[in-house]
């Protein structure tokens, strides 16, 4: 089931964002004292990400030279395929991450996570999720037999939650908002149980990061990598891994961009960027966050990018989507916000001809296949 590292394993360091305190790697710590969250950073350099690049391995295994962690279980997440698009002159490269095993990105944050947790002895996880992070954990808590216990609001897809089940985790369907599931599933973890919800979650951003790796082994250059926002979590993992990959100079730093919905766009408002004419969403549930514990922290890195933040709406997510479909890129409405972000900005000119830009596609139209065909056939 395990694979363990052969070389030994890089140091790293936790520190509270806020207050820059150090704190010990154990015990199990989500959130700093303070009430800010943490961060994780890594010893990285030039010989480390070389050897990432090992043609007899696949998956994020390749990457433990440069992961906070001492074994690694062998899986299939990673290594996903990318399409290139020319979009009026720009290049734009999907990165096909809802193709992972369980439908989404978060297989990545999901899997340093419960790797971490198998490492520190807890046979118990709690997480709060919308859906895709829920799957995500229930997968990689079935390989590695620990518990998994799920809180998430009553309105998550039906295809959401039967697949949690199927893998095995105890659903506590929660009334509510998303900061009531937050406060039940906190509640819950009190006992023992490791709290894992990818909000805070510092090990889940260097399982993210691993897709600004691949984006660097496979693409000639990044000018903009566009993310959907809603806890930050695919944006701040690729800050992440570029900036661990710029430090080793081996690439030029990417710009940033935020792509929100209407109606929660806390990051585009610390950007100073609004839209109180547009409707809330009702499309993009899986970033239907209004007020996320980093939103300082993706505003600070986009900033320091050059990157910028965008808001769509639902008519520019439906027409994005609409557009994936045609071309058999089957992927829920969530995943089309940074495309539609990118339409918008190639027509107002942020993103000149000519430009090669990141697209991360974060999950599978599979589970939502009865909404996403009302969409896409309208």
């Amino acid at each position: 089931m395990s694979k363990y590292a052969t070389h030994i394993p890089p140091s790293f360091s936790i520190r509270c964002h806020s207050c820059g305190e150090l704190i010990l790697p154990e015990p199990w710590t989500w959130k700093h004292s303070c009430g800010a969250p943490l961060d994780i950073n890594v010893d990285v350099d030039f010989h480390r990400i070389r050897s990432c690049q090992q043609p007899d391995l696949k998956g994020l295994v390749r990457f433990a030279p440069v992961l906070p962690l001492t074994s690694l279980p062998d899986t299939a997440i990673g290594d996903t395929p990318r399409l290139t698009e020319e979009v009026d002159g720009v290049d734009v490269t999907f990165m096909l991450d809802y193709l992972n095993p369980s439908g989404s990105f978060k297989d990545r944050g999901a899997y340093v996570t419960a790797a971490r947790c198998a490492e520190m002895g807890f046979d118990s996880i709690v997480v709060d999720s919308s859906g895709n992070a829920g799957v995500a954990i229930a997968r990689m808590g079935l390989r590695l037999g620990i518990n998994v216990d799920i809180f998430l609001p009553e309105s998550t897809p039906d295809g959401k939650k039967l697949l949690m089940r199927l893998l095995g985790a105890h659903l506590h369907e929660v009334s509510g908002d998303r900061m009531k599931v937050h406060a039940a599933a906190l509640a819950a973890a009190e006992d023992g149980a490791a709290y894992v919800g990818h909000w805070w979650n510092p090990y889940f951003l260097h399982g993210t990061k691993t897709m600004a790796y691949e984006a660097f082994e496979q693409m000639d250059g990044i000018d903009y990598a566009v993310a959907p926002v809603g806890a930050g979590t695919i944006l701040l993992g690729l800050h992440k891994g570029f900036s661990e990959l710029a430090a080793a100079h081996m690439l030029r730093m990417p710009k940033l961009v935020v792509a929100q919905a209407s109606g929660f766009a806390p990051v585009c408002a610390e950007l100073g960027i609004t839209r109180p004419e547009a409707k809330q969403s009702t499309l993009a549930d899986g970033i239907a966050i209004a007020d996320p514990p980093r939103r300082a922290q993706i505003a600070a890195v986009v900033a320091e990018t050059g990157g910028f933040g965008a808001i769509v709406d639902d008519e520019q997510i439906a027409d994005a989507l609409r557009w994936l479909v045609r071309r058999g890129i089957i992927v829920e409405p969530t995943s089309a916000v940074p495309f539609a972000a990118v339409c918008g900005a190639i027509r107002d000119g942020r993103i000149p001809s000519g430009s090669s830009v990141l697209v991360p596609l974060s999950g599978t139209g599979m589970k939502v296949l009865e909404e996403l065909t009302e969409i896409a056939t309208a």
